[in-house]
């Protein structure tokens, strides 16, 4: 591997060669020609650059060390002529400078500090600045980077940050700093005592929102109303701010940034910073039949493990795992002096990564016959400050070759220049793809970048189809504010802050809701008063509490270690580190009896209390030779159409609905070899209930005619055991059931969307679960019961002429999360992602596999599922098959079709 380099501190850094990376890496068969990997390469990308004094005043342009980029001058020019911006750029952009100097502006000319940079007064009553972060770690590597910027530029600026690590004199902070850097979690906290930071308010002109594409589902829409909050309160103070937000480049940036800040802005996303040549090289890793012998038995069984935690199927995952491979890759690289970050999907993988390193080299010397000048260490957010700090300085300076972190390095903490990135497994977005590459080869050197690929469906997509992550699109954010429970809490957390009055119509929220709100709290006891007079909070002390920006209202569950847990003995921290998780999630997952992986850890559920404030969660570790995989049963009640369209004949539809969910029994099963030990296992938890948001589509008769006609023949190859008689339907309802999983699955290629967000069902009587003058709502009259919802929803279809078919994908948050609506919105590109996966899939199997159609969620255990019959589906919808393609299977009037249409439905 040549093309020698130097570093920061003078010494020479190898460069990097993916050809001879697969050439030399210890695996007999694999060559640059193998169809096990692919090289993509990117050429360099010159600067487009400005002089600093065409855009800034000679008192900063000056000290000023180099030219801007030209989207830092166009975001400075659009900041000067009193716009709000968002630069959306790439990762070692120079983002923070565009809001640092802008800062540095804003108290010049405000009088703060004089020509020379020197303080004109002690206090600042002018100008300040609050940013916010979405880590704590991001946020302490930022101020570092603000107080480097001013000191460059010899101005005095008091950066500080104020956050729940915070110790000292916080008054001092909130009376003397010109810059405040924070969270969203925090500053939801602080807004109550909002008189305590009155001087800050009063003068605040800038407020920064880095990382903003981050701010997606759940926490998007916490944020979105904490901006809300905060204006309000900086507009009683009498503060003017001025919005930068600072992303990745993501699909909407614009849209996005109106939707969190609800004002518009200036777009600044025509990048002008420079890429050295990058070459990019996607890894699948080999079937373990072929590399068994080669692992360790303890590895293989630490491999079992990692399958089981993962798992997007019954079946113990055919290819090594990504957790596996992408370590040695690391080793490989590390023992080269290539100074490279491995990215892991968990803090715990971190630690096996870097044990799986030091064994591929102990076990393959040869490979490695000169030692690398530094060692590899992980990096994570549960290590110590002290111990961050410490390996991000050895690595800047080459005392450590490779860092293996989760995300926590993705966000531009400063570790210096890196040769290489490696990824254990993809992202889930090419947005978060591009950072993590963006981290190696930053201003014009040479970089690699592996793509180390698992058995899931996204994974395999991308590495089937490379040249997706060249698409110039990128996957939309999503912030949804209509989600009215999230609104609710924010309403009491506002009316607290400061009185509720007719002011906040239109500014706050739209007239009907805002009343809405207002009465429902008021007749619960919360909110005095009405909106003409003024609404104040009357309920318990700090409502703000009642946020949680992980869930939709304040019925979290938290994790914890049961009582009587020796910790030492196990190896764990006092507390776990886990965030809270929703009640769905809880039920899904966290069931009695219940096995789960943290960490490389197995906890059982020992205990779910639900009768405290915030319901808990108690996990004992254990070692168990299985997991547990729960069951549901799922219907939609009630569906409403709020918007629709026609896609060539199909209708599409978006709107509202109720989802009954009910995790009603779980199995036992074995590590080794995904064999159920114990089946049908009770969970004793209710139904779930939730008034959410729908997508859904209806397939229109003749082509269902033709599909049932086709596949009316086939059983067994759906999944489906051989005792099993469902009628000539069953291939056709199996082909809408993969295309529902195969949507829900690719739904991240096009959104920033965790699919674990989602649900869906696919059923032969769309009807039956609408919403309809001449039919009673059951989601009232059914109370819950998934039986009751069945038996009606079986009479109902017994009553319908010629009921439509085809399937529903909704959000699994109470209230909906908007990635329903951008389902809908961006419904052809999905189908056209989620036919191509479905047809080219190489596992061969009529009812696919983990990486086509199978999904851990399925509550009817992957089955009845044919890929041959949902392509058909999509081929259909997407306009790419005429009618004339199935013509030969349809029914014509002579047929006598005396098989009746079963009610059919399969979440």
């Amino acid at each position: 591997m040549t093309d020698e380099r130097t570093t920061t501190d003078g010494s020479a850094r190898t460069g990097v060669s993916g050809r001879e990376l697969i050439e030399t890496f210890p695996r007999t068969g694999l060559t640059p020609g193998s169809d096990s990997v692919e090289r993509i390469e990117l050429p360099a990308k010159p600067a487009e650059t400005v002089s600093a004094a065409e855009a800034l005043r000679p008192a900063l342009a000056e000290p000023y060390p180099h030219d801007l980029f030209s989207h830092q001058a166009e975001a400075l020019g659009a900041l000067a002529d009193g716009e709000d911006v968002t630069v959306a750029t790439s990762t070692a952009s120079g983002k923070t400078h565009v809001y640092g100097l802008q800062i540095a502006r804003n108290l010049l000319e405000s009088g703060v500090l004089e020509p020379d940079g020197s303080r004109a007064a002690d206090r600042n009553d002018a100008s300040t600045a609050l940013c916010l972060y979405p880590t704590k770690a991001l946020t302490k590597d930022q101020r570092d980077a603000l107080e480097g910027l001013y000191d460059r530029l010899g101005l005095d600026v008091r950066v500080r940050i104020y956050d729940g690590d915070t110790t000292g004199d916080r008054r001092a902070i909130r009376e003397t700093a010109d810059v405040i850097l924070t969270n969203f979690a925090g500053l939801n906290v602080y807004l109550e005592h909002h008189d305590r930071w009155s001087r800050f308010y009063s003068a605040l002109d800038l407020v920064a929102i880095d990382e903003s594409h981050t701010y997606t589902g759940i926490e998007g829409m916490h944020a979105a109303w904490i901006c809300r909050r905060l204006r309000r309160v900086v507009d009683y103070w009498g503060g003017n701010p001025q919005y930068v937000l600072t992303s990745a480049t993501i699909g909407n940036p614009g849209e996005h940034s109106r939707e969190l800040i609800d004002a518009p802005v200036t777009v600044v996303d025509d990048d002008g910073s420079p890429r050295g040549p990058r070459e990019i090289v996607l890894w699948n890793p080999p079937p373990r039949d072929r590399t068994r012998t080669q692992e360790s038995p303890a590895e293989d069984a630490v491999a079992d493990a990692d399958e089981a935690e993962d798992a997007d199927a019954d079946d113990v995952a055919e290819r090594v795992p990504a957790s596996v491979d992408a370590p040695k890759v690391f080793d490989h690289l590390t023992s080269r002096d290539v100074r490279t970050l491995l990215f892991c999907p968990s803090r715990k993988r971190t630690e096996l990564a870097v044990q799986r390193a030091d064994e591929h080299r102990r076990a393959n010397p040869r490979a490695h016959d000169r030692s690398a000048a530094g060692g590899r260490e992980p990096y994570h957010a549960g290590l110590g400050r002290d111990t961050r700090r410490v390996r991000e300085r050895r690595f800047k300076t080459g005392s450590l070759t490779g860092l293996a972190t989760t995300s926590a390095l993705e966000l531009g903490i400063d570790v210096g220049g890196l040769d290489a990135t490696v990824l254990a497994g993809y992202p889930g977005q090419r947005q978060a793809f591009w950072q993590r590459v963006g981290r190696a080869g930053r201003g014009g050197s040479r970089s690699l970048a592996v793509l180390v690929g698992d058995h899931r469906t996204l994974d395999q997509y991308v590495l089937e189809h490379p040249e997706f992550l060249l698409e110039t699109d990128v996957e939309d954010a999503v912030v949804d504010t209509s989600n009215d429970a999230v609104f609710a809490t924010h309403v009491l957390a506002a009316a607290d802050e400061i009185a509720l009055d007719e002011a906040d119509i239109g500014r706050f929220a739209d007239e009907e809701r805002l009343r809405d709100a207002v009465r429902m709290w008021r007749e619960a006891g919360s909110l005095d008063g009405v909106l003409e007079a003024g609404v104040h909070y009357g309920g318990p002390r700090r409502p703000q509490t009642r946020v949680d920006l992980y869930g939709t209202d304040d019925s979290t569950y938290r994790l914890q270690l049961a009582p009587g847990v020796d910790n030492e003995t196990w190896g764990l921290p006092e507390e776990l580190d886990l965030e809270p998780i929703d009640r769905s999630r809880a039920y899904r997952d966290y069931h009695e009896g219940a096995v789960r992986l943290h960490g490389g850890q197995q906890f059982e559920v020992v205990a779910v209390d639900e009768d405290r404030p915030r319901p808990v969660i108690e996990l004992e570790p254990v070692d168990r030779e299985y997991y547990t995989r729960t069951r549901s049963q799922v219907t939609v009640l009630d569906a409403e159409s709020e918007r629709s369209r026609e896609v060539n004949g199909f209708e599409l539809h978006f709107g509202r609905g109720t989802v009954l969910v009910h995790y009603d029994t779980y199995d036992e099963v074995a590590i080794g070899n995904g064999e159920t030990k114990r089946g049908g296992v009770p969970t004793e938890s209710p139904p779930i209930r939730m008034d959410t948001q729908l997508c859904w589509l209806e397939v229109p008769a003749d082509v269902e005619r033709a599909l049932v006609r086709k596949y009316r023949d086939y059983g067994v190859e759906t999944g489906v055991g051989p005792d099993e008689d469902v009628g000539p339907h069953l291939g056709y309802v199996a082909g809408l059931h993969a295309a529902e999983h195969a949507t829900i699955q690719v739904a991240p290629l096009e959104l920033r969307v965790d699919k674990h967000d989602l649900g869906g069902l696919s059923t032969l009587v769309m009807d039956s679960h609408y919403a309809r003058p001449d039919h009673d709502e059951l989601a009232d009259r059914v109370r819950g019961s998934l039986d009751a919802a069945t038996a009606a929803i079986e009479r109902r279809a017994d009553e319908l002429e010629g009921p439509a078919s085809g399937w529903f994908v909704y959000d699994g948050v109470d209230g909906g999360l908007g990635f329903a609506r951008a389902i809908y919105d961006e419904f052809e590109a999905l189908a056209e992602r989620a036919r191509d996966q479905l047809r080219d899939c190489r596992c061969g199997r009529p009812n696919g596999c983990p990486a086509c159609t199978f999904d851990e969620n399925c509550g009817n255990d992957n089955a009845p599922l044919l890929r041959a019959s949902a392509v058909d589906v999509l081929d259909q919808l997407l306009g790419d098959a005429d009618r004339e393609d199935v013509a030969d299977h349809r029914l014509d009037d002579r047929d006598d079709d005396s098989d009746r249409r079963p009610a059919l439905f399969y979440s």
